[in-house]
């Protein structure tokens, strides 16, 4: 891996370890809407993912998760709190949509940013306590860690442009939620048991 750029080796660790994480959710990883891929992208994602073992991958996921919630407290501290303190110096008259639309923002930016470079960089940890194992990075490759990078860009693009206008309905018609969020919260918790069961039943079925 010393022979090949710095540009190729972060492509090939973002790989493992984003192959990994897919792996490891099983035949539920692969219909993901927003996150679908070819066979022949699923293929390289397999590849560079079954060089990450176990260890590694548990060094990955703690590490990663530590970064990524640092990234979101330097971005809540250094952006969010300093613009909205800014432009709001008395709380009391913070607009709804500015405050909504800043949140927002705020999310889009830690999630777009801080999940890819998260994942890199708990990947650059695990690999100093784990062998890696080189696999030569093919432009397939170098195409299918951006397309990776646009998807969750395009996701958060998605949900924040749906977040904004649909929280300030709710804030400009004072609509009450609670009545809808009792039934939501034992409707997920019934929809999360289905598509567990259902992926055991299709990974037993394939098993056969």
């Amino acid at each position: 891996m010393d022979e090949i750029s710095a540009a190729d080796r972060r492509d090939h660790r973002f790989l493992r370890y984003y192959g990994k994480s897919l792996m490891q959710l099983g035949p539920a990883g692969r219909d993901w809407p927003g996150f679908r891929y070819t066979r022949e992208e699923w293929q390289r994602l397999e590849l560079h993912g079954s060089t990450v073992g176990g260890l590694a991958s548990w060094l990955d996921m703690v590490a990663g998760a530590a970064i990524f919630i640092a990234f979101a407290a330097l971005v809540i501290g250094l952006l969010f709190i300093p613009a909205m303190t800014l432009l709001y110096p008395d709380p009391a008259k913070t607009s709804a949509l500015v405050f909504v639309s800043a949140l927002f923002a705020t999310a889009f930016l830690t999630i777009g940013i801080g999940y890819p470079i998260a994942l890199s960089a708990g990947g650059w940890i695990a690999d100093r306590f784990a062998s890696d194992h080189p696999i030569p990075v093919t432009g397939a490759d170098r195409a299918l860690v951006a397309k990776v990078r646009h998807q969750v860009w395009r996701m958060m693009g998605i949900l924040c442009g749906i977040g904004v206008p649909a929280t300030m309905i709710l804030v400009i018609y004072d609509i009450d939620l609670n009545p809808v969020l009792r039934w939501l919260k034992p409707m997920a918790y019934g929809l999360l048991g289905l598509c567990m069961a259902v992926t055991a039943w299709s990974s037993a079925r394939k098993k056969r």
